[in-house]
């Protein structure tokens, strides 16, 4: 049977917005917040997120935060207004606490669904109980993203010349300070500028003891333990003995990395990705005399733990696209692109499988050690005061460091003013 002109034209307008429907149905988008140099770390704009697009139909939309103090005022006003403006955020360790985590979408139900080949369990095991709150045993609020820990990096040849080997225990670094100290070449370079320059180089001493500043949960503040009282004496003890650089309390990162290039130092504890800087022959007098030890302990024994710090990857709780930000959490997270970042784009990597990787360990043989001080170390106090504790803890090292304070009294004063920020 013919239909009439008008049947067809009737027909027609009843099929052709289904039609239209089906091929204008948008794909998916997702806004990530991004620190510009993780962003780097991710192969930037022709990186994972084109990949992703490519592979996923998943469109993201990159907004780069000015600095730590910059991204997390952005992300923050965008997580109290409740408007989801930006599905994936990256956060540092201790904004990942009691007062923002009613912001993030709790992330075990995705983390259970994910495909077999995902492998979260190769995420190393310290840095996922980081993204769980409250310790211990709180839901999953972040996926770590970029990693850094503690090492000492070493002139070999100088050791080697003083008959001395890498030491495990406080005791025999100490000795190994005071014996490197040389006309020109001073034993240990650490920062002691204010802030977040001492403070941080202080923990990486501290937590060799298993601990921080502050206890998990309960947040009781560990300074005045005996054990915590003797680690600021040794973090001192260059300095104070004259086996650092006098002007040791203007180092910061610039000035610490230099000393040790320029062959002005003998060791010092550092950011395990300088690696790459110190060893660069273009940058470094000393890049080929370099090598590494694990951070020492009071005992000898769990010898690498110290402190971590990196970067992990919230979901915002009004997101309106979550199953294309839990793929682009993925994408950032999994085996392969871990490894790609790690060999192409200098990021950290949070997998124990990358640090095991035959390409990985022909780059960057420290990599074995680099694994084990991450699997032993422990994060900052996730605490919502992060910045008032670290400013505390570094007026307290500094006020030790110039013997204005014995080493109890300055633990036990950060203690009283921690205990009137933590009420």
């Amino acid at each position: 049977m013919k239909l009439s002109a008008r049947w067809l034209a009737l027909l027609a307008a009843v099929l052709l917005p289904f039609s239209f429907g089906l091929k204008a149905e948008a794909a998916p988008k997702v806004t990530l917040l991004i620190h510009p140099t993780l962003f780097k770390a991710a192969g930037g704009p022709t990186g994972i997120v084109a990949e992703l697009e490519r592979e996923k139909g998943i469109k993201v939309e990159v907004v780069t935060g000015s600095g730590q103090k910059g991204l997390r005022e952005k992300s923050m006003l965008s997580f109290s207004s409740g408007g989801g403006e930006f599905d994936v955020v990256t956060f540092i360790d201790p904004w990942i606490n009691e007062e923002t985590i009613g912001m993030f979408e709790p992330l075990d139900k995705y983390i259970s669904s994910a495909p077999a080949a995902y492998e979260y369990e190769d995420l190393i095991g310290s840095l996922r109980q980081v993204g769980r709150f409250p310790k211990p045993g709180g839901a999953t609020y972040g996926v770590p993203y970029r990693i850094g820990t503690g090492i000492f990096y070493y002139r070999k040849d100088l050791f080697k010349k003083a008959g001395l080997s890498p030491p495990k225990t406080w005791a025999e670094f100490l000795v190994a300070a005071e014996k490197l100290t040389q006309p020109g070449v001073y034993g240990v370079v650490q920062r002691g500028k204010s802030g977040t320059s001492v403070e941080q180089d202080f923990l990486r001493y501290l937590h060799s003891t298993g601990h921080g500043v502050l206890s998990d949960g309960k947040y009781k503040c560990l300074l005045t333990r005996p054990e915590s009282v003797k680690m600021l004496e040794i973090f001192a003890a260059p300095f104070q003995n004259g086996w650092a650089p006098p002007d040791m309390l203007a180092y910061g990162r610039d000035e610490y990395r230099t000393a040790i290039m320029q062959g002005r130092a003998a060791m010092g504890l550092y950011f395990s990705p300088y690696w790459g800087l110190l060893t660069n022959p273009k940058k470094s007098n000393v890049a080929d005399k370099l090598g590494w030890f694990l951070v020492p302990t009071l005992d000898g024994k769990n010898v690498g733990a110290t402190y971590n710090g990196g970067w992990w990857l919230i979901m915002d709780k009004k997101s309106k696209n979550k199953k294309a930000a839990w793929e682009l959490i993925m994408a950032l997270t999994n085996k392969k692109n871990q490894l790609r970042a790690a060999l192409n784009w200098a990021n950290g990597p949070t997998r124990s499988s990358v640090y095991k990787s035959s390409e990985y360990l022909k780059k960057f043989p420290v990599a074995k050690d680099w694994l084990t001080a991450l699997s032993r170390g422990t994060a900052a106090a996730q605490h919502p005061r992060a910045a008032e504790i670290r400013d505390i803890t570094s007026k307290e090292v500094i006020n030790f460091l110039q013997k204005k304070k014995t080493a109890k009294q300055a633990m036990a004063d950060a203690c009283s003013q921690l205990a009137a920020k933590l009420r």
